[in-house]
């Protein structure tokens, strides 16, 4: 807990540290890779034009998925020589604070250190922590709170400028202070607010100028207020019409995931549909045929086959729509993108910002470009949801394909003895569904309680049996004594076709088991393996039953056998 508690503090101290460092000084650590990211919407393949069998997932779908992850992890890693040089001074300075302590320290305590320790950080505003400093006293609060939106901006304005510079003799100038009241004022109107915001940068700033104008501020005053300070010459601004892209681009991509493409539409309505006809055809299905009743399964099998086709018809209808809908879709992200992939190419992915206060655009550029990878990924997604859908209809057609088998009663007679909980023992003509019987759980190798979900009761001809010797020493000469299990003979009577379980797993019919198979007999709470010893014919039974269980099995006369 305490650990935990100094890596909150630690952490909550990083917060406050970037609450105070100017954004134009540190930029993130990303930076746009040289890669025309648009070429990439041409390598995603196509869906599908008509559903096949033979068609499988396009390779390359994962060669895409895994190029553009190593271009998202190129844009993440990249550093400008800025970049890097920031990370390491914020670096030394988190393990310098550590040493010293800083987790340990008050807010005001952490505030000053920073301002003692912190000037070679990047973006370091010594006025902004002074400030904050001010802003923890109730004083400094409640003379602020006295103040109208515009004296407090201008306050700010002039504690945030550094003393004496052309900073903040503007902000004390009268005329700059009444054309800021007079746009604070024009701000309050949720009007004017909506249509400064729909103005482009340019319209902003000529706008701007046409106020401090109208209140006496030209550029010969500007001049004059900045005072003969010589400024730095500075280079041209370069990201301007990029950053236009971008925005409209992001805006435009956020429109558009408010409001459903008609591929999504498309996608949306194939699911309802097809899991309408589903419910549909769920209310519709034949109660499940007996074991025996060929009849009646063969009933059942036609249903289901007319309900695969019914299916598969759907998938069909929607398929052309939806290709075509994913090429229109294409078109429509690769023109949304293409703007603003032309203006980042034009200024060399960033290597043309020169001017220090254009490089905290860096990071938002590369988050475009991660935009257009991620549509890239979204094109991509469809394309093998496409071929996933291909899977399900060649599952369907494999089901439909299936010949029809009748599956024969799998049975026992009226006395066959059912392990019960407890050591107990019941006839399986008694047994009902909701009772609990022994079965068995490979996965845990334990005997386990398992609920029985129905009994299958066949009385409509005279049933083959079949009597399985198991347990005793082999009688026949090609078996070897070594496989006698020891334990008791123990003597089943069962339809020659009801399967037994093995002790691989698998099962097999009683009149194809081999004396080398391993069955499985219960004894106590565990199985042990048993081999079959000998099977003679048993003449026929007028009534023979089944269980089917929740585990899949059941234990007869302590033999594990298949619920079915």
């Amino acid at each position: 807990m305490h650990s935990a508690h100094r890596a909150v503090s630690f952490l909550m101290f990083l917060v406050l540290l970037s609450a105070f460092l100017l954004v134009a000084g540190v930029a993130l650590a990303q930076k746009p890779i040289k890669t025309d990211v648009t070429l990439l919407f041409d390598k995603v393949p196509a869906p599908p034009a008509a559903f096949g069998c033979a068609l499988q997932r396009p390779a390359e779908l994962a060669a895409l998925e895994k190029q553009i992850g190593q271009h998202m992890v190129a844009i993440t890693t990249a550093r400008t020589a800025g970049q890097s040089r920031d990370e390491a001074a914020m670096q030394a300075f988190g393990e310098q604070a550590t040493a010293d302590g800083v987790e340990n320290m008050t807010d005001q305590q952490k505030m000053a250190y920073l301002q003692q320790q912190g000037s070679a950080l990047p973006g370091h505003n010594a006025q902004a922590l002074q400030l904050a400093q001010q802003m923890q006293d109730p004083a400094f609060q409640a003379k602020l709170a006295k103040m109208s939106d515009a004296e407090k901006a201008q306050f700010l304005q002039q504690q945030m400028a550094a003393p004496g510079s052309a900073q903040q003799r503007l902000t004390a100038n009268p005329a700059y202070q009444a054309a800021q009241a007079e746009f604070m004022q024009q701000m309050r109107d949720p009007a004017f607010q909506k249509a400064w915001a729909k103005k482009s940068e340019a319209e902003q700033d000529a706008y701007t100028e046409q106020l401090m104008r109208k209140h006496g501020l030209n550029e010969a005053s500007m001049k004059s207020v900045a005072g003969k300070t010589p400024a730095a010459p500075l280079g041209p601004l370069v990201t301007k019409a990029a950053l236009e892209a971008y925005s409209t681009m992001s805006t435009a991509l956020a429109a558009s995931s408010q409001t459903p493409s008609a591929l999504q539409r498309l996608t949306t309505a194939l699911h309802s549909d097809m899991m309408a006809l589903e419910q549909s055809q769920q209310a519709q299905r034949l109660p499940e045929a007996k074991d025996g009743d060929c009849a009646g399964q063969q009933r059942v099998y036609e249903q289901n086959r007319q309900f695969f086709k019914r299916r598969q018809d759907l998938m069909r209808q929607y398929l052309p729509r939806l290709t075509a809908a994913w090429t229109a879709h294409k078109a429509q992200l690769k023109a949304r993108v293409a703007p603003f992939q032309k203006e980042l190419a034009a200024i060399h992915y960033t290597d043309d910002i020169r001017r220090e206060d254009e490089k905290a655009n860096i990071a938002p550029l590369a988050g475009g470009q991660q935009q257009m990878l991620m549509e890239v990924q979204s094109l991509a997604d469809f394309t093998a949801a496409v071929y996933d859908l291909n899977q399900q209809y060649c599952s369907l057609q494999q089901a439909y394909d299936q010949p029809f088998s009748c599956h024969l009663a799998t049975c026992f007679p009226a006395t066959a003895m059912v392990a019960l909980p407890g050591g107990r023992q019941l006839p399986i003509e008694q047994i009902r569904a909701g009772d609990v019987v022994l079965g068995y759980d490979a996965a845990a190798d334990a005997v386990v309680p398992t609920r029985v979900l129905r009994l299958d009761e066949h009385t409509e001809a005279a049933y083959l049996l079949v009597q399985l010797t198991i347990g005793a020493y082999a009688v026949y000469a090609s078996v070897e004594p070594s496989l006698a299990s020891g334990l008791p003979a123990t003597e089943l009577l069962l339809t020659p076709n009801h399967p037994l379980v093995l002790g691989n797993g698998q099962t097999r019919r009683a009149d194809s088991l081999q004396t080398t198979d391993d069955l499985l007999q219960l004894q106590a709470a565990t199985v042990a393996p048993t081999h079959l010893t000998d099977r003679q014919d048993a003449g026929t039974a007028p009534a023979v039953y089944n269980l089917r269980t929740e585990s899949g099995n059941y234990f007869v006369s302590g033999i594990l056998v298949g619920s079915k």
